[in-house]
């Protein structure tokens, strides 16, 4: 095989490639599961920014922020097992937003996508509420 057709083969999978990339674009199902990924890091990204704030570790090094205080043993334990639950319920959440987009493109039963839909959406919004109730008890205790 010569360079010039490897070349052209080459091209011709990378313009393939980008113009799938553009039609997935094009898609709603992409942009869903997006949000919903930038949702789950944006609240991971904020509530360690506020778990920081009461390392102990960072504490001893002299890091600590003048308003927080030391949390007690029993804080640490509820906000460990509602973080926990909130990442089982996301892992959860995020496959079925995948169960109703597989729905949606395999042309399902009208019924059986808003089903799927509903309990995504609920599933979402429950798991956004139980890292909502892991910030405020954060920003609250602080």
């Amino acid at each position: 095989m010569s360079v010039q057709r490897w070349w052209d083969d080459f091209c011709y999978e990378l313009k393939l490639e980008a113009r799938q990339a553009f039609h997935s674009l094009m898609d709603a199902s992409t942009w869903i599961m997006a949000l919903a990924l930038i949702a789950f890091g944006a609240e991971i990204y904020f509530g360690m920014q506020i778990a920081m704030r009461y390392d102990t570790l960072m504490q001893i090094w002299g890091m600590r922020g003048t308003r927080c205080h030391i949390l007690t043993n029993r804080q640490y334990l509820i906000l460990i097992y509602i973080l926990f639950t909130f990442g089982i319920a996301m892992a959860y959440c995020l496959g079925r937003i995948v169960n109703y987009l597989s729905a949606r493109k395999q042309n399902a039963r009208p019924d059986e996508v808003r089903r799927q839909g509903f309990w995504a959406l609920l599933c979402f919004l429950a798991a956004e509420a139980i890292g909502g109730v892991a910030m405020v008890l954060l920003t609250v205790w602080c």
